[in-house]
């Protein structure tokens, strides 16, 4: 029991020998101190209220308050830093010799701004005071101030730059740091609420002063916002915006995102992170306000793209210079967009298309892709370029596969007024039946061949782009074969039941021009060329409406001696998903009823003339009617006889 009872003597001494430090330590002396210490690392006033106690557990030192911090001369705001109450840890060890030394400080519900004027400057800059004659700090770097602990609770953190516009709040932060060295290693970690939004910061920076010198010093930083993420490892400077280092970002949390930045996250085009967007890369940025990647690697709507991007502040807008490789490249898809979609849904979307992502920025992107997708174009490997200007991006196509053949031209899509859309493309060698389904939703057609298009729309949906179509075509084919349709048979037999499933028509060659205006294309020189027939045809089709009315006139192949030769029209017509096909009887009636009243008026005219030379001796010459020929013949009958009336006068006198 003697252990014990000496155990406890020795924590009541040491207890009552604690409390008569604390009640006897220069309580104004250590306020002073910290007042003085802080002037001289940092150049700033640091004020220290009147309310100063001190404190035994947890630690031995003091509280006071409130507590001032000032802005440096010039700020719109006269402080930096204000708060309630401020708790200063002391060194017993260092107390019991009659010495002075601050080991921590905890801030509780400060009210921090930290800002950046338009001109570059900020408020944490800086400026050691230096008192004449005195003995500059060792090194000759900024006197140090060193604590092993600094806490901030419950506070609330303004950041502010002019330059950029950024005006950020952090409520509920909690911070905690330590200085052990000011010209050494500092590691920090905080969280707070933006707009709501909890985000997490942790960072080791490899020395202080010469960062909040502007100086460039190793850092490590990373910064999460709900699954958000942002790491840097690398360079930064405290005062200026310069930084080079590997980054690392997950961007897939929107709505993590749209609170911290306070609005809605940028709507990026489909292949370019519409869905999720993460990246890894070397940066560099400029106190200008350039940033620059390298070696970059963005996984984006689940394609990696590769290359490197410089970025540059404008007047006006941002601008994007780059070189890429990716997977898939796939700009002006919209939910419902293509052909078998609108198929499923019995109609075009006609939802609001958005493209302010085009008024952003410009952009001036080559890209290399192994596929690509533009609305519901599908293409294999290519190079293409992308290129902005005030809203307006046009697409260039370098000779990429498409379809087993290859593409070549240009897209542009104009957000500079309204939206409208363009494509002068020239396909060669492709197959027709996968370019029908992907742009039509199609597949009655199957050849391979070249086919020029010249298209311009406007809109703001996909159904109002396609009701305002407007251009032209032209396709040639090769060997194929049409689906769904036995023309030969038709002709055989003068049956229509040659339709449907199954029945197919074969060709050597065919071919068709079209014009389109109001989405709706025309045309009248379609021609076809089978083994035991030919085909001409015109007609309509509605690429708005979805609907075709198209009318065929196969004719059998003639035999040698002049026989055969059998035309009959076939008529398609209706949703060209599920079109008509019949053998149009009735117009191939009112045709011969034209032709059998063509020869009856040949016929009756041939009489005539017969009986004019016959009665009157009248015949018609070459080019000449028969009408033309009597007021000939009746003119020359009455010039003779006057002839012959002018001889006789003349022979009288």
């Amino acid at each position: 029991m003697r252990w014990l009872v000496r155990l406890v003597s020795s924590v009541l001494v040491l207890v009552l020998l604690l409390a008569l430090m604390a009640f006897l330590m220069p309580k104004d002396r250590i306020a002073d101190l910290l007042e003085d210490r802080f002037a001289q690392a940092t150049g700033r006033r640091l004020e220290i209220g009147p309310e100063i106690r001190p404190t035994i557990w947890p630690v031995l030192g003091v509280t006071a308050g409130p507590v001032r911090l000032s802005n440096p001369e010039g700020s719109a705001t006269p402080d930096m830093l204000t708060a309630g109450r401020i708790a200063i840890a002391l060194d017993p060890r260092a107390l019991l010799s009659g010495a002075l030394r601050i080991t921590g400080v905890e801030i509780d519900r400060p009210d921090l701004l930290l800002e950046r004027d338009a001109d570059g400057g900020v408020n944490w800059a800086i400026r050691p005071a230096r008192d004449e004659g005195a003995a500059p700090a060792e090194g000759g770097g900024i006197p140090a101030i060193t604590l092993d602990r600094l806490r901030i609770r419950d506070g609330r953190l303004r950041l502010s730059d002019a330059a950029s516009g950024l005006d950020l709040t952090l409520d509920q932060l909690d911070l905690d740091t330590a200085v052990p060295d000011f010209a050494g290693p500092v590691a920090l970690t905080a969280r707070a609420l933006i707009r709501g939004q909890p985000v997490t910061l942790d960072a080791q920076l490899d020395a202080l002063e010469p960062f909040l010198a502007g100086k460039l010093t190793g850092l490590a930083i990373e910064a999460r916002a709900g699954a958000a993420r942002l790491a840097f490892t690398g360079r930064a400077s405290g005062g200026a915006r310069d930084a080079e280092g590997r980054v690392e970002a997950d961007l897939g949390d929107r709505p993590a995102l749209a609170a911290v930045l306070g609005r809605p996250f940028p709507a990026l085009p489909q292949g370019f992170g519409a869905e999720s967007l993460a990246l890894k890369a070397d940066l560099t940025l400029s106190s200008k306000g350039s940033a620059h990647l390298r070696d970059a690697e963005i996984l984006a709507d689940g394609g990696t793209i590769t290359g490197e991007l410089d970025w540059q502040p404008g007047k006006d807008r941002p601008r994007l210079t780059g070189r890429f490789a990716m997977d898939r490249l796939a700009l002006g898809q919209t939910a419902g967009g293509t052909a078998e979609e609108a198929a499923a849904h019995d109609g075009w979307n006609d939802d609001r298309i958005d493209a302010g992502a085009l008024a952003a920025l410009d952009a001036d992107v080559l890209v290399t892709a192994r596929t690509a997708q533009f609305g519901p174009l599908r293409l294999g490997a290519g190079a293409f370029r992308v290129t902005i200007d005030r809203a307006r991006a046009v697409i260039g196509l370098d000779r990429a596969e498409a379809y087993g053949g290859s593409v070549a031209g240009k897209l542009v899509v104009n957000a500079r007024k309204g939206l409208s859309a363009s494509a002068d493309l020239v396909f060669e060698g492709f197959e027709m039946e996968p370019l029908l389904a992907d742009l039509l939703g199609s597949d009655r057609v199957q050849g391979r061949g070249r086919l020029e298009l010249n298209l311009l729309a406007a809109g703001d949906s996909v159904a109002a782009l396609m009701r305002g179509l407007s251009g032209g075509l032209r396709l040639d084919l090769g060997k194929g074969e049409l689906r769904g349709l036995d023309i030969a048979g038709m002709l055989r037999t003068m049956d229509p039941g040659y339709v449907g499933e199954g029945t197919r028509t074969l060709f050597e060659a065919a071919g068709v021009s079209a014009r389109i205006e109001g989405g709706v294309a025309t045309s009248d020189d379609l021609r076809i060329r089978a083994p035991l027939f030919t085909a001409s045809g015109a007609g309509r089709v509605d690429l708005g409406g979805r609907s075709i009315d198209y009318r065929l006139l196969p004719r059998l192949a003639g035999t040698a001696d002049g026989g055969g030769g059998v035309e009959i029209p076939v008529l398609i017509s209706g949703p060209w998903a599920k079109p008509k096909i019949r053998l149009d009887l009735e117009w191939l009636a009112r045709q011969r009823l034209e032709a059998e009243k063509a020869r009856a008026e040949d016929l009756a005219r041939q009489r005539l003339e017969e009986l004019a030379q016959e009665k009157l001796g009248v015949e018609a010459q070459q080019g000449e009617s028969l009408e033309d020929a009597a007021k000939r013949r009746a003119k020359e009958a009455v010039e003779a006889e006057t002839g012959r009336i002018l001889d006789r006068l003349l022979q009288g006198d």
